[in-house]
């Protein structure tokens, strides 16, 4: 947010290590988390450095129960896709560790 000049932070939600979703810019507010997918995305981040080591469990856990609470009120689409940040910018978030991670759920391209 003070590198950027922004008011408030770009993603929709943020995941901390103790298990808890944090509203960023919601569901109802575009984001500004990646160029060219804000208006037709919501973006999660892991509070953290995942690039040698997963977010536990809790965390992981907490991510998986914000995208059923997205689907179940209307936010996501049943059909949604899900992309780590590189896969639609240049970027090494989410972390090494996290986007193999990301690449085993539901929903992620193969």
């Amino acid at each position: 947010m003070d590198n950027k000049g922004w008011n408030d932070i770009g993603y929709s939600f943020l995941i901390g290590q103790d298990g808890n979703a944090y509203e960023g810019r919601g569901w109802a507010v575009e984001g500004a988390h990646t160029a060219g997918y804000n208006d037709e995305s919501h973006a999660v981040s892991f509070m953290g450095n995942f690039m040698d080591a997963l977010p536990n469990q809790s965390a992981l856990d907490a991510a998986q129960a914000l995208i059923d609470c997205g689907i179940a009120e209307g936010y996501i689409s049943s059909d949604y896709t899900l992309k780590g940040h590189r896969d639609v910018g240049s970027t090494s978030c989410p972390g090494d560790a996290l986007y193999d991670e990301i690449q085993t759920w539901d929903h992620y391209p193969t």
